[in-house]
């Protein structure tokens, strides 16, 4: 299939981390994901520095991209070109030292563990793989605690949020998988477009014609 723009490579790096560098993109990306009422986003520091040490220096790991919300709900966004075995547990990973981390500062504070649990943030993950992960031929897969019987979605009272929200959602989009016949997911189906450079299927809104013109080599300065 055609590149939309040719020679762009939204995938690379270094071009991803300036495409949600912009949050009126990284906001209606969440939307489109998550359906969250997203008013606004910050992007935070995505370093996450561990108690232990190796070889005299603190084990840190990276992520890719950590957005807050307005109601501090957090958005790890994972991109991940090759195919990696543990890649959905390093996810996982990445998802649980953030919990941790963000109640690092009350146990600094002194607060009791008991209470540790009242000042919990929402931690969700985003990943867009360029290989598929999963068997099927869909092209989006999104997780969330649910009972084994009823399907019933795990959901908890978050301090500050006012309607209970999943303690634990993970969306995989796999663009290996692209097909551009599922109109009726497209708002996500559009972002598998993008950062797979295909031809829209739909007419793009401006928020994608922004995000365009940031991986769009013509016109690029010698920087």
């Amino acid at each position: 299939m055609k590149e939309r723009i040719e020679g762009a490579r939204p995938m690379m790096d270094l071009m991803a981390k300036k495409i949600f560098s912009n949050t009126k993109i990284t906001a209606q990306f969440i939307r489109d994901i998550f359906y969250l009422p997203v008013e606004q986003v910050k992007i935070l520091e995505s370093t996450q520095i561990h108690e232990f040490y190796l070889d005299e220096f603190p084990f840190s790991t990276h992520i890719d991209v950590l957005a807050e919300l307005d109601d501090h709900t957090q958005i790890i966004i994972e991109i991940q070109v090759a195919l990696q075995i543990d890649f959905i547990k390093r996810l996982w990973l990445y998802l649980c030292e953030q919990v941790s981390k963000n109640l690092d500062v009350y146990k600094k504070d002194g607060i009791q563990t008991h209470r540790l649990a009242e000042e919990m943030l929402p931690v969700y993950t985003i990943a867009i793989t360029q290989k598929r992960f999963f068997d099927d031929e869909r092209m989006i897969h999104s997780f969330s605690l649910r009972d084994d019987t009823t399907s019933e979605e795990l959901k908890v009272q978050f301090k500050g949020i006012d309607e209970k929200r999943n303690l634990v959602r993970m969306v995989f989009l796999e663009l290996e998988k692209y097909h551009n016949t599922d109109l009726q997911h497209y708002r996500k189906v559009r972002w598998i477009e993008f950062f797979g450079n295909k031809p829209y299927t739909q007419n793009p809104e401006t928020i994608l014609k922004q995000a365009d013109q940031i991986i769009n080599p013509v016109g690029w300065t010698k920087e």
